[in-house]
């Protein structure tokens, strides 16, 4: 059994509320949720003044692709607890809610917070933006961090 709360669909659940709460009453894609997730966590790849949540480390814009069917499996489960509303069954969009609200209420705490502000500086950078541009974002800036990391490891390949 997995014990662990890191990546898991409350995990994920949890920061796709947050997200949903800043839109407020504004809808959001399961695919802009999915991307406004990934920048909350690194949220220096679009602001150099921010802080990411999370380490950055090599090729983690593989994330976008790994967690899109976790985060479409914990916010439909949030969606059938009644956490959010679907807005859009068809596409798959969703709006925070009453219970939403008084969920988060009660959550204060540093990295509550943290996610708050970055959830804010990336719906800033990517409001105007279609979901396709904010993926192109994303991807264009992965290319650029992995070369921040050219010489991480100390081992290289023989020839």
């Amino acid at each position: 059994m997995n014990d662990s709360l890191y990546n898991t669909d409350v995990e994920i659940g949890l920061r796709c509320l947050f997200i949903l709460k800043e839109l407020n009453p504004i809808s959001c894609s399961l695919e802009r949720l999915l991307y406004l997730d990934y920048l909350s966590l690194y949220i220096e790849e679009i602001n150099s003044e921010a802080a990411n949540l999370h380490p950055q480390y090599p090729l983690q814009s593989i994330e976008i692709i790994e967690k899109q069917q976790l985060l479409k499996k914990s916010i439909l489960k949030f969606a059938y607890k009644g956490l959010v509303d679907v807005v859009n069954d068809v596409d798959l969009s969703f709006q925070c809610n009453a219970n939403t609200l008084w969920l988060l209420a009660d959550i204060e705490n540093e990295y509550s917070s943290h996610l708050t502000k970055n959830i804010k500086l990336a719906i800033q950078a990517t409001l105007q933006k279609t979901d396709s541009e904010v993926k192109n974002m994303i991807l264009s800036k992965a290319a650029d961090s992995i070369n921040k990391f050219n010489g991480f490891y100390p081992f290289t390949e023989e020839d």
